[in-house]
């Protein structure tokens, strides 16, 4: 989900070709983010007279959070779409999180963009812009796009374009307002390695889906998990969120959380006396509805078989998320696809710390070398970034060299155990 604390001058910005046939699918989409209070940027409205077109436009798509590319047959032909189309990657790579990009794919296919006969590349050669400058953004650009999780007419809604627009209309409103779940404020990666999860394949689906998020604690399962609700929840007719099951579990127990996610689903209280009777209740609700269920924290067997025992508790569509560290156990409960939860990169990881250990994006020149030799300590772990980046924050170059002097000379190769002793020697230090 983009940057909620940015202060935007529109929703979304829209990149479309100039026929006819766009040109009519684009009013009835203006029209529906109309209806639903999304602020849409449109050239007849919008642009000041007087003043040079393209200036305007780059501004417009800054202020914008939501970035939609319509591909259409008609796009490559337009030499002003391909610029806004590098001015969008261009906003896109300065800061992937604060903006999100919705290619939509128009009587056009993703491999077409690029590949084979008859491109966008093709017809740039004969609009002969790829003999310019210009000419290798272009079609880099045009790769990065292409292979963005995007909206497909014909997969999602068999053609059918009033679906289809409300498909997206909803999405953006969605994504707009308070059903979204809150992720942090000071967020690095996770969009990225949500987007890797290809998400919008199950938006689409006729079949009951299964997934696990996989990886070691304190690794971010958590938040992609919600980073995956956000991105999915307006494609379904309920959804429910359990956070950190197991804890819940321990204090309130099983039956409490299952009466949870079924008032969540049926708005109703419901009482319960018995986990069996708990699961029977979720099958009979759930078995006719398009449902997204996320487990956090859910991968124990009991957990699994009373909350999502098999995939034909659920309506065909259903889509049910695990996380947790157990890979074996998803695998052997039906569980058919398991994202592994990679440490953050150098630069990810370097970010992250940064915004911890300074409250902005890079880190003060004279602290540059030392935290290169924290990030490569903690080997990408988020968790741990945080943990010591809050540590070292406010101290002096002398205090950061003494912490990383003892760290080296007393190595944790447990990171949950390095975590653990800067929690606590932090909270000593305020007692």
């Amino acid at each position: 989900m983009a940057n909620t604390n940015h202060t935007w001058s529109y929703d979304v910005f829209m990149s479309f070709g100039r026929d006819n046939i766009i040109k009519r699918f684009v009013d009835h989409l203006f029209t529906d983010f109309k209806r639903k209070g999304i602020r849409a940027f449109k050239e007849d409205e919008d642009l000041q007279r007087g003043e040079e077109r393209f200036p305007q436009i780059q501004r417009a798509i800054e202020q914008s959070r939501f970035l939609v590319v319509i591909f259409s047959e008609s796009l490559a032909s337009s030499p002003s779409c391909l610029r806004e189309l590098l001015k969008i990657l261009e906003c896109k790579e300065k800061d992937q999180d604060k903006y999100q990009i919705c290619p939509i794919f128009y009587s056009v296919k993703p491999q077409k963009v690029v590949n084979g006969p008859n491109t966008y590349v093709e017809a740039l050669k004969e609009l002969d812009i790829l003999e310019k400058t210009e000419g290798a953004q272009l079609k880099e650009a045009l790769t990065k796009a292409a292979n963005l999780p995007g909206w497909d007419l014909e997969d999602l809604a068999n053609g059918y374009e009033s679906k289809f627009i409300d498909m997206i209309s909803r999405h953006i409103f969605n994504e707009l307002n308070v059903g979204c779940l809150h992720i942090g404020e000071k967020l690095v990666g996770i969009h990225s390695r949500t987007e890797q999860m290809n998400l919008l394949q199950y938006a689409g689906s006729s079949e009951v889906h299964m997934i696990g998020i996989c990886g070691l604690q304190g690794i971010g399962k958590t938040s992609i998990a919600k980073a995956v609700y956000n991105r999915l929840y307006a494609h379904f007719d309920d959804c429910v969120f359990c956070e950190n099951v197991k804890d819940n579990v321990k204090k309130h127990g099983m039956i409490q959380l299952q009466r949870q996610i079924i008032e969540d689903i049926t708005k109703s209280e419901r009482k319960i006396r018995s986990v069996s009777e708990g699961s029977s209740v979720m099958i009979q609700i759930m078995k006719s509805k398009r449902v997204l269920l996320i487990l956090d924290d859910g991968d124990q067997l009991e957990y699994l078989e009373a909350l999502a025992g098999s995939h034909s508790w659920f309506g065909p569509g259903s889509l049910v998320v695990v996380t947790g560290e157990d890979r074996q156990l998803l695998c052997a409960h039906g569980v058919e696809k398991i994202h592994e939860v990679e440490p953050l990169h150098n630069d990810e990881a370097l970010e992250l710390f940064s915004l911890y250990a300074f409250n902005q994006k890079h880190s003060k020149e004279d602290f540059k070398e030392l935290s290169e030799q924290v990030i490569e300590y903690v080997n990408g772990h988020p968790l741990a970034i945080k943990v010591l980046g809050c540590f070292l924050f406010g101290k002096t170059v002398h205090e950061w060299e003494s912490e990383l002097k003892r760290l080296k000379s007393n190595p944790v190769d447990d990171i949950q155990v390095l975590i653990s002793r800067f929690s606590l020697s932090r909270k000593s230090r305020h007692v």
